[in-house]
């Protein structure tokens, strides 16, 4: 009904007056290629439990419809997005239930994420109206919502699919030296053979509240909210879930050489009638070359979110929120924000203008190992619980308003982890190649 409504609208507006209206047919295409060597994103080693162990994949999105500008206070858009993985053996043509999510015993109730396929799914559909009052906004509908960082509330776009989307009524609002935004609704589900409605078929029902502030020319702040219950999807629907987060970020600002960082988030109450007590903190602490050739940054890291203690009767682990991964946590993602300990060492370089180079060693360590299984099937023995180091390179650049290209590199080298079949099932390599390229047709612009 809502999509309907916003593509009615150009007719409706067009008896308007004609200076008023901006009207554009946009989106983007994407193409990546990866390729994976002894592991794939359900199975670690040469001998998966699922699929096979050497993917070439080449993943396409492609994200394209209408938004249309009337008197600079409404904005109406509606995108459809299509996304395929060929050549991908976890494919749902072939493995159609490698991403159910159900009981452990059962999985005649289950719902479907998929991170890489979705077929002619609704992307957005949302109306936005700016100044209802002074600075405040609002906008409604099926949307992506992220804050700054994405470390707590962030798109997921790196994966196929997208890992976060929002059907929800947001109010935003813009002062001097502060900005923030609340929100409620539910995030949708990412399953290949259905295409769902905003406000259908939802994984989680729940909201936001994020704050940031310009304490002064050294430092600025970010404080935040969220919950997250069970939503409206088969499985998840019969869960009990009531989880909270509270947090607070300082950080430098963008002008300032030092880099530094300080996230702390705590995460409270029940789940399944097991009372949630967990935390995560994230620090950084660096120097930008200003004045040098490619402006290097070297920065420190570190990442802590808790996990469980099988000694207690609460529930330790925590869970990331509504954030994205693969960018703080390896761009192999074999590991995210939750019962982890991540020492990290990061060189930036700006070679060109609208590049961006990354190198990055990640060491990652968990913190309560007993019987968790990482990428599958990947476990540490008693007393151990180093699971290995990732060394990454990334490349970003932005030819121009319209083409990006994107190289990733990114090398997994196993330590106490084994797996069933073999007490050392050797080191992982990823190889990604991307392209990008944003298209904008305007039909009216008077």
């Amino acid at each position: 009904m809502l999509l309907g409504f916003i593509f009615q609208c150009p007719i409706i507006l067009l008896a308007q007056a004609p200076s008023a209206l901006q009207w554009s047919v946009d989106g983007n295409i994407r193409y990546r290629f990866e390729k994976w060597d002894n592991r794939n994103a359900k199975s670690y080693g040469s001998h998966p439990t699922i699929g096979r162990p050497d993917d070439k994949i080449l993943l396409q999105r492609i994200i394209a419809g209408t938004t249309l500008h009337y008197k600079q206070r409404i904005t109406l858009s509606a995108h459809l997005q299509d996304s395929r993985a060929f050549g991908w053996s976890l494919r749902n043509a072939l493995e159609p239930d490698a991403y159910k999510i159900h009981a452990e015993n059962s999985s005649d109730s289950y719902y479907i994420m998929n991170p890489q396929e979705e077929f002619f799914e609704i992307y957005d559909a949302s109306v936005r109206i700016d100044s209802i009052f002074k600075r405040v906004s609002v906008i409604a509908g099926r949307q992506k919502i992220a804050c700054p960082d994405y470390r707590v509330f962030g798109p997921g776009s790196w994966g196929n699919t997208g890992r976060w989307t929002w059907d929800a009524i947001r109010i935003m609002t813009e002062q001097d030296l502060w900005s923030g935004g609340i929100w409620i609704g539910g995030t949708k589900i990412n399953d290949p053979n259905r295409t769902y409605l905003p406000l259908t078929h939802a994984e989680y029902f729940g909201g936001g509240a994020h704050g940031k502030i310009q304490l002064n020319e050294f430092m600025d702040a970010d404080f935040y909210l969220a919950h997250k219950q069970q939503g409206s999807a088969e499985y998840i629907r019969e869960q009990l879930i009531n989880r909270n987060w509270v947090g607070f970020r300082l950080y430098n600002p963008a002008s300032l050489l030092w880099q530094y960082e300080l996230s702390s988030t705590y995460e409270f109450g029940r789940e399944n009638s097991r009372e949630i007590n967990a935390y995560g903190l994230f620090l950084k602490l660096g120097y930008q070359l200003g004045g040098v050739t490619w402006k290097p940054c070297m920065t420190i890291r570190y990442t802590y979110a808790s996990g469980n203690d099988l000694n207690t009767e609460k529930a330790e682990r925590f869970d990331p929120v509504f954030g994205a991964g693969d960018r703080y946590y390896g761009w192999m993602n074999l590991v995210k924000w939750s019962n982890l300990d991540d020492r990290e060492m990061m060189l930036e370089l700006y070679p060109l203008k609208g590049m961006r180079i990354e190198l990055k060693y990640n060491r990652f360590r968990i913190p309560q190992p007993d019987l968790v299984k990482i990428n599958g099937n990947l476990s540490l023995p008693p007393g151990k619980n180093h699971l290995g180091d990732e060394l990454d390179l990334f490349a970003k650049y932005d030819l121009n308003k319209h083409w990006q290209f994107v190289s990733a590199f990114g090398y997994f080298m196993l330590k106490d982890a084994r797996t069933p079949e073999m007490d050392n099932p050797g080191n992982a390599l990823w190889i990604a190649l991307q392209v990008l390229y944003r298209f904008k047709l305007q039909l009216i612009k008077t």
